[in-house]
């Protein structure tokens, strides 16, 4: 998604936060790796211009195969921009993103750089929930701050404040999925929703504010949404199985 105003600054305040981190001069890797052809690529452009062909297979090695922590510091903020923008990559995709934060033990990076990445996060979140269905899966992102181990709580009130269409048509996608992804605990993404927090997500979603928000929603039996809140309707309201079809 093309970042908005919020987004934006909070990706240029990542560059500023992690630019004490130096461009690295060398790279260790596997040998299943060819660390100076990598280091070749994500050196050939300043860090602003990668493209996500440059930095987004490093994104899913780094500190794995590829590189040490501070190599992948230097280049965060350009994954967090490509997660942003266009999260094709595994390494850029944001649930995997967080994971592999979680994984790197960023809750004990000092407080500026903790606060970047959560602003990143918590910014593109609550651009993307209020974007059409069509624009984006939104669900990413969500996912995406559960698996970073942030409020989970805080994130979801402000999904409907205030109630637009695309917030509610979002809510209904999230929702037509919720059985596996949240209710059942299953899915591609079951590692990435902690116990608590899968809890919440699917405690509030079974709210009355996220039942009235989707019946409110006025859409003309035409419309082409409709189906998607029809679906969402029918998760949160099964038909009695005793009463005929």
């Amino acid at each position: 998604m093309q970042p908005g105003k919020r987004v934006q600054q909070a990706i240029d305040t990542a560059y500023r936060v992690f630019a004490p981190y130096p461009r690295p001069t060398t790279l260790t890797a596997s040998p299943l790796r060819d660390a100076d052809e990598i280091l070749r690529t994500l050196t050939s452009a300043p860090l602003r211009d990668l493209t996500g062909e440059q930095i987004g297979p490093y994104a899913g090695w780094a500190m794995t195969t590829v590189g040490s922590l501070r190599d992948y510091k230097h280049f965060l903020p350009r994954i967090l921009e490509q997660a942003v923008r266009r999260p094709i990559w595994v390494g850029t995709d944001p649930p995997t993103l967080a994971s592999k934060l979680d994984m790197a033990e960023w809750r004990g990076w000092p407080a500026a750089e903790q606060d970047a990445v959560k602003d990143v996060f918590a910014a593109a979140w609550a651009q993307a929930r209020a974007m059409h269905p069509d624009d984006i899966e939104a669900d990413n992102w969500i996912c995406g701050v559960a698996a970073l181990g942030m409020d989970v709580s805080q994130a979801l009130a402000g999904w409907l404040s205030p109630p637009s269409r695309d917030a509610v048509l979002q809510l209904a996608s999230f929702i037509s999925l919720a059985p596996v992804r949240i209710f059942e605990g299953g899915g591609a993404e079951e590692g990435y929703w902690r116990p608590a927090s899968r809890q919440t997500v699917a405690a509030w979603l079974r709210s009355e504010a996220v039942l009235h928000a989707l019946l409110d929603l006025d859409l003309p039996a035409d419309d082409k949404d409709r189906w998607l809140v029809d679906q969402a309707l029918k998760v949160l309201l099964p038909a009695d199985p005793k009463q005929p079809n």
